[in-house]
C-alpha cells in the first residue's frame, strides 16, 4: 500500500513553473451594459496593501457579477461578452494569487470556485473557448452532481489545454465515479506533478478522502494516521483530525470521532480552516458544525444501545463546552431538547427501577444524572430522589430535594411528604410532626378528588397519640408503681415516667413514623411497650437496705452514701442501663412502705412485675466469682422466701456473683436457657428443667407448688404467705400484723379456688386459724401416702367377687351416696370436706411415751382396730365423738370408670341410654360438679397399663359402683377428728400418718348400709 509520506517525496526537488497569466483585451461590443474596469490596471502592481488589494478584487467580482447576469439576459450568444467573462474569470484568479502570498495554483483555484460554486454548468459552446480552470471547475460540478461522464471529458479538456493539480483531482474523482479506482489512483499521482511543496500534505490527504470514497475505508483512515503520526505544522494536523473525525462520523463511530475532534482542538486557529474549506468544495463534505454533529450523532448512539448515562453526560458536555448561539440555534435546539427529553426520561425510568429494587445508589446517581440536564419539569424527579436519598440515609440531601419540589409547588403535598420523610429520618422529629401535619392539609384541601383519597394512607398525630394514651393505661396496668430512671438515678411514678415519654424522642418518632401508615395499633403498642420496658432486682437482704424515703431525700441513687449496700443498688442500675434499659426496680427503694395501700398493691402484684418485666437481675452476695457449678443452688438466694416467685415468675433471668460478674461466666442472655445453669436449679429444686424455663402457676398442682415453697424461710412471718400470692394466683389482701393468720388465709383461699385436699394432707401441728391446716409449710416437704395403683387383674378379679356377693340396687345406692358428696369447700376459717366417716367404738391408750405424745388404739367402723400417736388430749371417756374420715375421693376413682379426672373436670362417658333420668343420674351430675374438682394431689399417676379393664373403656354404673368399692378395701390415709360440742369438728394433730388397712374383705351388703358419706365442717 502506498503511504502518504513516500507521495509527499514526490514533489522534493521538484521546480514549480510558475505560469504567466497574459490578459487578453477585448474588443468593444456595442452589446455590453457594463463599464469594462481597467483589468490591466488593476493587475499592474503585484505589491499592494491589503485594503487595496480587497477593493481591487471587490472591483473584479462586481464586474464578474455583472457579466454573469448579461449572459443569462442575452439569448443571443455574444463572443465578445463571453470572452469578457473569461477574461474577468482569469483576472480575478492572477489578482488573487498575486496578492495572497504563498498560494499556488490549486489554492488559486479553490478560491476563485469558492465564489464560482452557485454558477450553473456552461453549454458546449461557451466550454470551447473556457480555460483550463472553468472546465475543471465544470468538472467538479458534474461529479458534485454525479455526471462521471461529463464531469470525466471537462478535466480531460482543462488537463488538455495545460494540465494542473485540479484538472487531475476533477479527472481522477470522475475515475472514481466510473468505478476505476486504479486509474484514478494514477491520475492523482500526476497532481503531485503541479503543485507546490506547501500543498503535498493537503494533496495526499485528499487521495486519502479518495481511498475512503472508493470504499476502502479501513486503508484510509489508517493513512490519515499515518499522516498525523508525521510531525507537521498545525494546519496539517488540524485538518488532518478533522477528516479523520469526519471519516469516523461516516461510519458511526462516534466515540473515535470525538477523539479526534478533541485533538484537532489542540492546534485549531483562525487561520486553520481554508485546507477544510477545500476539501469541502472538492467532495461536498461539510465541515461546519463537525464536533456538534458529532457529538449529536454520539448521543444519540448512545441512547440507542441504552447507554443512558454516558449519553447524559455527552450532552452535558456539549451544553457547557459548545457556544450558547450554536446551541440556541433553532436546529440544534430542536434535536438538543428532543435528546434531552428521550435522556431524561430513560434516566428516571432506570432511577425508578433501581429505587423499586432497593438499588438506592444507583437510583440516586440516575436522579442526578437526569437532573443534571435541566428537565422542563423537575418535580417529580426531585422528589424520587429524595426518597432515594433518605432511603440510603441522605438525610441532608433528602431534605433539600424536599424543599425544592416545596419551592416548585407550594401547593401539593409531595414535597411536605418528603421533608417530613428526610426529617424523621435526621431524627428531628418534632419538625418531621409539623411537616406531616402540613402534608395532610395539602391533601384535603387539594382540588383533586383521587388526591383527597390519600388522606386514608396516613394517620393524624392526635389519632396516633390517642391510641398511645390507652395503650400506656394497659402498660402501667402491668408494670411497677415506681421505678428508677437509671439515666438520673431518680424514683419517678407513673405520672412523671410518661412525662418524660411525652417530653422525649421515642414519643415523638413514634407520632411521625405512624403518620405516613394506616393506624397499626401493634406497631404502636411495640414500641410504647419497648420504651417502658423495665427489669427487676432481685437479691436477698442485708441490712439497712436503702428506702424509698432515702433516695428522695438526696433526689437520686446516684447521690447515696457510700456503703456496700448502697453501691449493690448503684452496681444494679448501672448494669441496666449498660444492657440498653431504661427503667429499674428494686424492692428495696421502690415501695413506700409507710403506705399501706401502696405496699399492699406492690405485694398482689409483684409476681406480675417479675412477669411482665424484660429481664430479672440477680445478685448472689455469698457466690464468689471462682465458684463453680453448684454455687447457685448452696447460696442463701436459694432459701428465702421471695426469692421462689422472683425465679419461676421472670421469663429472662441472669445471674451475677458478688462481684458482678456473670455466674459461671455463662454469657446466655437468659440463664433459663442456659442447660447448665437449668439444670442445677431444675435438680436442686426437684422439678423438670422445662419448669424452671417456662414456668406458669397453672403448670404445677397445689401440693407441688407447697412443695416448693416448704424449703423457703422469711424474715417476716407474713411473708410466708404473701410471697406466694403470685404463684397460687391468690387474691387474698396483705395486711401485716398477721402473724400465722396470714398463711391461714393464703391456705384456705388456695382450698377454696381450687379444691384441692392435698392440702390437709400433712403431719405435725396445726394453724390455730384452722386445725385442718399446718402450722408450717415445712410439713409439706414429706410427700403423703398414697395407696399404689390396684393391678387390672387384681381389680377385675375384685369387681367379679363382688358381683357375686352385692346386688346392683344396693352397690348402686352406696356408690351415690359418695357421688352425691359436693364440692371441697372453706370459707370463713371452716373447712366444708365431703369425706367418708368411720365412728370410733372405743379407744384406749396404748402405750404412754416419753413425751406427750402417746400411742393409742382405737376400733374404728368397718375398719377395726387403728393404733396412731398424738399429743392431743383424745376423750378417752366418749369415743364416739372421734372419728376417722377418708377425704380422698379422687383415689377412688380412675379415668376407665367413665370420669377424666383432671383438676376440675370430669366426664361421664357412659353411652347407656335409659328413657328417663333416674335420681342416681342426678346425683352422679352433682358429683361431677362436686365433689370431684380439684384433685391436683401428689398421689402417682395412675398408669393405664396396670389400671385400664380388660373390658370395653365403655363400663355400666353397676360395674362402676364395684370398682368403688373395691377401692374402699384399699390402705388409705385417715384424718382423725373430734366432733366440738356445736356439732363441728377439729383435726386432731398426729406427728405421723395414719394409715388404715380399708373396709376389710368380705365386704357384703351390710357393711355397705353403714357407710356414711357426710360433709363435716372442721374448724
Amino acid at each position: 500500500m502506498d503511504s502518504p509520506v513516500s507521495d509527499r517525496s514526490q514533489n522534493k526537488g521538484i521546480e514549480r513553473r510558475k505560469a504567466n497569466i497574459d490578459i487578453p483585451k477585448a474588443p468593444h461590443s456595442p452589446g455590453l451594459r457594463y463599464d469594462k474596469p481597467n483589468l490591466q490596471s488593476i493587475l499592474d502592481t503585484k505589491e499592494v496593501g491589503v485594503v487595496e488589494a480587497n477593493r481591487r478584487i471587490s472591483a473584479l467580482e462586481t464586474a464578474l457579477a455583472t457579466a454573469r447576469n448579461e449572459v443569462k439576459r442575452m439569448k443571443d450568444e455574444n463572443s465578445n461578452l463571453q470572452f469578457s467573462l473569461d477574461t474577468l474569470q482569469v483576472a480575478m484568479a492572477e489578482a488573487k494569487r498575486r496578492w495572497t502570498p504563498g498560494i499556488g495554483d490549486f489554492k488559486q483555484w479553490v478560491c476563485e470556485s469558492s465564489i464560482a460554486t452557485d454558477i450553473p454548468l456552461l453549454h458546449d459552446d461557451l466550454l470551447a473557448s473556457s480555460s483550463e480552470n472553468v472546465l475543471a471547475h465544470n468538472a467538479l460540478l458534474h461529479v458534485r452532481s454525479k455526471n462521471w461522464s461529463s464531469a470525466y471529458q471537462d478535466a480531460k479538456k482543462s488537463i488538455g489545454i495545460r494540465p494542473s493539480t485540479m484538472g487531475y483531482i476533477a479527472k481522477a474523482l470522475a475515475q472514481i465515479g466510473n468505478s476505476e479506482p486504479e486509474k484514478a489512483f494514477q491520475t492523482f499521482d500526476l497532481a503531485f506533478w503541479n503543485c507546490n511543496p506547501s500543498e503535498s500534505n493537503l494533496l495526499l490527504l485528499i487521495k486519502t478522502i479518495i481511498f475512503f470514497m472508493a470504499g476502502d475505508y479501513d486503508k484510509a483512515i489508517s493513512r490519515v494516521h499515518d499522516l498525523i503520526a508525521v510531525p507537521s505544522d498545525d494546519a496539517t494536523m488540524y485538518c488532518c483530525n478533522q477528516v479523520l473525525a469526519k471519516m469516523y462520523l461516516m461510519r458511526d463511530d462516534f466515540e473515535r470521532a470525538v477523539h479526534s475532534l478533541e485533538r484537532a482542538q489542540a492546534f485549531a486557529s483562525s487561520n486553520y480552516g481554508s485546507h477544510l474549506e477545500s476539501i469541502s468544495i472538492i467532495f461536498g463534505w461539510s465541515f461546519d458544525g463537525l464536533q456538534i454533529t458529532v457529538q449529536r450523532y454520539r448521543c444519540k448512539a448512545l441512547h440507542a444501545a441504552g447507554r443512558t448515562e454516558e449519553a447524559a453526560k455527552a450532552l452535558r458536555k456539549m451544553l457547557e463546552s459548545f457556544d450558547k448561539e450554536i446551541c440556541a440555534s433553532k436546529e440544534t435546539a430542536a434535536w438538543l431538547i428532543d435528546l434531552k427529553n428521550k435522556c431524561v426520561d430513560a434516566l428516571e425510568a432506570l432511577g425508578d427501577a433501581a429505587l423499586s429494587s432497593g438499588q438506592h445508589a444507583e437510583a440516586i446517581s440516575r436522579y442526578s444524572s437526569a437532573l443534571s440536564l435541566d428537565p422542563s419539569n423537575p418535580m417529580d424527579i426531585l422528589a424520587k430522589r429524595s426518597k432515594a436519598r433518605a432511603s440510603k440515609g441522605i438525610w441532608e440531601g433528602a431534605l433539600t430535594d424536599a424543599n425544592e419540589v416545596i419551592k416548585l409547588d407550594p401547593s401539593s403535598h409531595r414535597g411536605y411528604e418528603r421533608k417530613h420523610a428526610a426529617l424523621h429520618g435526621a431524627e428531628d422529629y418534632g419538625e418531621a410532626i409539623n411537616a406531616i401535619l402540613r402534608t395532610l392539609s395539602k391533601i384535603e384541601s387539594s382540588p383533586d378528588e383521587e388526591i383527597r383519597q390519600l388522606r386514608r394512607n396516613y394517620t393524624a398525630p392526635l389519632d396516633t397519640i390517642a391510641i398511645i394514651n390507652s395503650i400506656v393505661h394497659e402498660i402501667f396496668e402491668l408494670c411497677p408503681l415506681v421505678l428508677i430512671d437509671v439515666t438520673t438515678g431518680k424514683l419517678c411514678d407513673a405520672h412523671e415516667r410518661i412525662r418524660l415519654f411525652r417530653s422525649e424522642k421515642p414519643f415523638k418518632k413514634l407520632v411521625s413514623e405512624t403518620a405516613t401508615m394506616k393506624l397499626d395499633h401493634k406497631h404502636i403498642l411495640q414500641a410504647v411497650a419497648e420504651y417502658f420496658k423495665w427489669v427487676m432486682f432481685s437479691h436477698t437482704w442485708e441490712g439497712e437496705e436503702p428506702t424509698f424515703q432515702d433516695v428522695n431525700v438526696v433526689d437520686t441513687i446516684w447521690n447515696l452514701d457510700k456503703s456496700s449496700l448502697n453501691e449493690k443498688l448503684r452496681q444494679f442500675c448501672t448494669t441496666v442501663r449498660v444492657d440498653g434499659y431504661r427503667w429499674a426496680w428494686s424492692d428495696t427503694c421502690c415501695i413506700d412502705k409507710r403506705t399501706s395501700d401502696i405496699l399492699s398493691r406492690s405485694l398482689t402484684s409483684m409476681y406480675r412485675w417479675y412477669e411482665e418485666a424484660a429481664a430479672t437481675l440477680v445478685y448472689l452476695a455469698d457466690v464468689l466469682s471462682s465458684s463453680e457449678l453448684g454455687g447457685l443452688t448452696k447460696s442463701r438466694w436459694m432459701t428465702r422466701a421471695w426469692t421462689l416467685q422472683e425465679l419461676l415468675a421472670s421469663k429472662v433471668i441472669r445471674f451475677y456473683d458478688r462481684e458482678w460478674k456473670l455466674y459461671l461466666k455463662d454469657t446466655h442472655d437468659n440463664h433459663k436457657e442456659s442447660p447448665a445453669i437449668r439444670l442445677e436449679l431444675a435438680q436442686a429444686m426437684g422439678v423438670a428443667p422445662e419448669t424452671i424455663a417456662r414456668f406458669r402457676p397453672a403448670d404445677l398442682g397445689v401440693r407441688e407448688k407447697l412443695r416448693l415453697a416448704s424449703t423457703r424461710r422469711a424474715t417476716v412471718e407474713e411473708d410466708v404467705a404473701y410471697s406466694l400470692i403470685g404463684i397460687f394466683s391468690s387474691d387474698i389482701v396483705p395486711r401485716y400484723g398477721l402473724g400465722k393468720t396470714a398463711l391461714g388465709h393464703l391456705l384456705e383461699n388456695i382450698v377454696a379456688c381450687s379444691g384441692d385436699v392435698t392440702v390437709i394432707a400433712w403431719t405435725g401441728k396445726s394453724l390455730p386459724y384452722n386445725s385442718a391446716l399446718p402450722a408450717s409449710l415445712a410439713v409439706y416437704s414429706k410427700t403423703p401416702y398414697s395407696p399404689p395403683p390396684m393391678a387390672v387383674s387384681d381389680l377385675d378379679t375384685q369387681v367379679e367377687l363382688l358381683r357375686t356377693r352385692l346386688p346392683p340396687k344396693d352397690a348402686q345406692e352406696s356408690y351415690a351416696r359418695v357421688i352425691q358428696l359436693p364440692r371441697v369447700t372453706f370459707s370463713n376459717r371452716c373447712l366444708y370436706l365431703p369425706c367418708i366417716v368411720f365412728s370410733i367404738s372405743k379407744i384406749l391408750v396404748h402405750e404412754l411415751g416419753a413425751s406427750q405424745e402417746h400411742l393409742y388404739r382405737a376400733t374404728a367402723l368397718l375398719l377395726g382396730e387403728v393404733k396412731f400417736r398424738t399429743a392431743d388430749s383424745l376423750p378417752l371417756q366418749t369415743p364416739h365423738k372421734l372419728v376417722f374420715v377418708h377425704p380422698w375421693l379422687h383415689d377412688l376413682h380412675d379415668p376407665h370408670d367413665g370420669f377424666v379426672m383432671d383438676g376440675d373436670l370430669e366426664v361421664d362417658v357412659d353411652v347407656e341410654v335409659e328413657s328417663s333420668a333416674s335420681p342416681n343420674d342426678e346425683l352422679e351430675a352433682e358429683f361431677v360438679a362436686g365433689v370431684g374438682d380439684g384433685t391436683n394431689n401428689t398421689s402417682a399417676p395412675t398408669s393405664p397399663s396396670q389400671t385400664e379393664p380388660s373390658s370395653s373403656a365403655h363400663v355400666d354404673r353397676y360395674t362402676r359402683a364395684l370398682r368403688l368399692i373395691a377401692r374402699l378395701g384399699r390402705r388409705f390415709n385417715a384424718l382423725l377428728l373430734q366432733q366440738l360440742p356445736n356439732g363441728r369438728y377439729k383435726r386432731v394433730a398426729a406427728e405421723h400418718e395414719i394409715v388404715v388397712p380399708g373396709i376389710p374383705d368380705p365386704i357384703t351388703t351390710k357393711k355397705l348400709k353403714v357407710i356414711q358419706a357426710r360433709v363435716l365442717e372442721i374448724v
